[in-house]
């Protein structure tokens, strides 16, 4: 039994996963961060104990999942530089977003995902070790935005609908990616993009684990002819890859803050995975920074172990 194998390698009694388990949905911090685009994103973050066994699920259990190659989000190799790359070389690109994506997985769909994977795949799952699962990884019997585990479980559950689409998409010599609930979908001729919608609908239709929907205020045309926005990096029009102005004057900003001591502790990793973004896919700009700001700073923000030593250091 799954709870058995666990308590063997965490030392855990079976009787503290036990009442973890039942008390699961307990055992979050929930709280609000506003959105990019407007409104409030809700969080819920689970508690240090449950996103250890939520994150031994995944290592034990999903890792043994397919996941399709065009998911450029969340797993090992891909990034959201990958992601736009590999529209670079297009010129037209249709954005699709769905909506309530990780609350849209609900436990019932999850538990029966995981007893037919289980089948196929020879995992050996009881029925008690897939209710011992959906229990750990859902909240109130959906999937939550924060805990580790969520982005895992819609990538496996997500590989039919991705191998299908992909298929589809191979057929009219279209591109196509998956950044987490970001659809996009390119091409090199214009006027080759229609339909998509009816077919991403078809492809739902046809999986029983799935119940995705469409936000169709996000849907969104995107042209060569303008700079085009892949999930955050900007493919311009003669087909570099960018982080865009406004990203760099905030990281100049950042780090001028930070040589002068005025950054607030609470900001310095956020700068620290900006500038670490902005290095990975615009090379160019990082040496600009260095050459402005000095190697030593640079290397300070990306590498040093304890950023809030430093900033009291500057401060004092």
């Amino acid at each position: 039994m799954l709870r058995k194998r666990l308590a063997k390698q965490s030392g855990v009694e079976e009787g503290r996963l036990e009442l973890i388990e039942k008390t699961a949905s307990k055992r979050y911090k929930v709280y609000e961060i506003p959105k990019m685009s407007g409104g409030i994103r809700v969080i819920e973050h689970p508690s240090r104990e449950l996103k250890a066994i939520q994150r031994w699920i995944v290592k034990t259990i999903l890792r043994h999942l397919p996941i399709h190659d065009c998911a450029t989000a969340y797993k090992e190799g891909a990034s959201i530089k990958y992601n736009a790359e590999r529209h670079r070389r297009t010129n037209f690109t249709t954005r699709f977003d769905f909506l309530g994506f990780f609350p849209s997985f609900r436990q019932e769909r999850i538990e029966l995902f995981l007893e037919q994977q289980s089948a196929d795949f020879d995992l050996g799952l009881s029925d008690g070790d897939i209710s011992f699962i959906g229990n750990i990884l859902c909240r109130h019997g959906r999937l939550t935005i924060g805990a580790p585990s969520s982005p895992a479980v819609t990538n496996v559950m997500m590989y039919s609908f991705d191998r299908q689409f992909a298929a589809l998409c191979s057929e009219r010599k279209l591109v196509y990616t998956r950044y987490a609930d970001d659809l996009f979908v390119s091409s090199r001729e214009p006027n080759s993009l229609g339909g998509l919608e009816d077919e991403i609908r078809r492809v739902n239709r046809g999986i029983d684990h799935l119940a995705l929907r469409i936000n169709h205020r996000k849907t969104a045309f995107l042209s060569r002819k303008y700079a085009r926005r892949i999930a955050g990096v900007i493919v311009t029009p003669d087909r570099r890859l960018s982080i865009g102005r406004d990203r760099k004057r905030e990281i100049k900003s950042l780090v001028y803050m930070y040589l002068n001591g005025r950054l607030p502790s609470e900001r310095l990793s956020y700068l620290r995975g900006l500038l670490a973004f902005a290095c990975d896919v615009e090379p160019d700009f990082e040496s600009r920074l260095r050459r402005k700001y000095g190697d030593s700073v640079i290397q300070q923000v990306l590498h040093s172990p304890n950023l809030d030593s430093l900033s009291s250091m500057r401060r004092s």
